[in-house]
């Protein structure tokens, strides 16, 4: 009787199957799942359902380890219609969860004006990346910057910070949503964020932030560097949500739609996971109705 194969065999016959489509840290994910799985992912759907049960009670943590078993399954020509029925269930439970947790964090955060007073309090690579994160929405992918003097002819997988007299132009190419939204190209003019990337004194080639002998970081350790850089250690996702409950306060939807192109994301995306003040899906499509509505508004008054 041949052995059975692993879940791990099972996964790299997979990942050898669609090699070009599926990015490094996916496959980094998914040999953890496959590694941890204490069960085989060809076994019958109603045990593999009920096995998730009893071992995750999270259903975020369900729904991603399903999303392998049922990639891995279909490359073997097993069944999945009912793990994709469960799957597609839990995303009431997820809604929920996530809804929560913005409710509990809306208690907890800093003001708007707040993070502001600290921001101009800050200097040097301090201000630089809170300045990114409050004025643009950025990742903290998008701002793992070489310094260049030009652009390249030929651009490489890297983010640009091109440092002229009276202005910097950020064009930012390897991102979360790179192969969605393509290139962002970013224009800064304020005096005091180019005086203060000036006081780094960085050359030609440099980056923004680098390993002692000048290489550029892998994203792990720069996400922790760039957490601890910014205001109050509150990362970029909790300063996109206050930037965002601010504007929603101001009810500044136009520059909540300039945030759309400079962070690369959907404004269905920014008010349903950034909205401090959204508890449904509802609230979510209200605002954008809203929104929509008082631009439309703003642009018949110009017009007049």
């Amino acid at each position: 009787m041949p052995k059975r194969s692993t879940n791990l065999e099972l996964l790299l016959q997979y990942i050898d199957s669609v090699e070009k489509t599926i990015s490094e840290q996916t496959k980094k994910t998914y040999t953890q799942i496959s590694n941890n799985l204490p069960f085989s992912v060809l076994i019958s759907q109603p045990t593999i359902i009920k096995k998730l049960n009893e071992l995750y009670p999270n259903p975020n943590t369900k729904s991603l380890y399903l999303n392998m078993i049922i990639l891995v399954r279909r490359k073997n020509q097993e069944p999945t219609d009912k793990l994709i029925k469960y799957r597609n269930s839990l995303r009431d439970d997820i809604i929920k969860i996530r809804k929560d947790k913005m409710s509990q964090t809306k208690s907890t955060l800093p003001s708007y004006s707040d993070i502001m007073m600290r921001l101009n309090e800050l200097g040097g690579i301090r201000y630089i990346i809170n300045y990114l994160f409050i004025n643009h929405g950025l990742r903290n992918k998008d701002v793992n910057l070489k310094i260049v003097t030009k652009l390249p002819k030929e651009k490489e997988d890297e983010n640009y910070l091109v440092l002229g007299k009276k202005h910097v132009k950020l064009d930012i190419n390897d991102y979360k949503t790179d192969k969605t939204f393509g290139n962002k190209q970013i224009i800064i003019a304020d005096k005091k964020f180019i005086d203060e990337l000036k006081s780094l004194k960085l050359n030609h080639n440099d980056y923004l932030l680098a390993k002692k002998n000048g290489e550029k970081l892998k994203l792990s350790s720069f996400n922790e560097k760039i957490i601890s850089l910014s205001i109050d250690k509150l990362g970029e996702a909790k300063i996109f949500k206050i930037l965002i409950g601010h504007l929603l306060d101001k009810k500044d939807f136009n520059k909540i739609e300039e945030l759309v192109g400079s962070r690369g994301t959907s404004m269905t995306t920014i008010l349903k996971s950034y909205n401090i003040y959204s508890n449904s899906d509802n609230d979510s499509e209200k605002t954008i109705k809203t929104m929509k509505a008082d631009m439309e508004e703003h642009k018949n008054n110009d017009s007049e």
